[in-house]
């Protein structure tokens, strides 16, 4: 059984958790002690049931992760994220609401606000602001719609 702090870990680092409880690593193969949030590893028990050598392992493959990370100096984030368009924001805070990062807040002005750093442009946001203030950048209407329109041209 996960341990009873797993579901408020799990919630305050908004972290992805199997059926069962455990915390769930970003692919078991690939990235076996990274998370879904950048930064974030999940090792040992937190994971699943392990013994003592693999309990080791998975720390010592996520401390060389973090190393890595601190090793850098600067951190590049992906061009793919939502921006919000301020004179359409009604202040709703629908997106606050539905965004699994928590990369959205209202800022001063009441207005939504994307931390690029977190977002990690999944849409969620953009499809669910009612008033169509947030846009996923590379994404937008207009691209998705030429991308549909040259495929369609190119099938027939």
């Amino acid at each position: 059984m996960p341990g009873a702090s797993a579901k408020n870990i799990s919630r305050v680092l908004s972290l992805s958790a199997s059926p069962d409880g455990f915390l769930l690593e970003a692919h078991p193969k690939l990235r076996p002690v990274d998370s879904f949030n950048d930064g974030v590893f999940v090792a040992g028990m937190a994971q699943g049931p392990k013994d003592i050598p693999d309990t080791v392992a998975q720390a010592k493959a996520a401390a060389a992760g973090a190393m890595a990370l601190m090793g850098k100096g600067k951190i590049s984030i992906e061009p793919y994220y939502s921006v919000v368009d301020e004179e359409k924001c009604a202040g709703c805070q629908v997106c606050i609401s539905v965004c699994p990062y928590n990369a959205i807040t209202l800022n001063e002005r009441g207005v939504s606000e994307v931390n690029p750093a977190i977002c990690k442009g999944c849409g969620t946001c953009t499809s669910t602001c009612p008033s169509g203030a947030i846009a996923s950048q590379h994404y937008t209407d207009g691209q998705i719609a030429a991308m549909i329109t040259e495929y369609l041209s190119s099938i027939e």
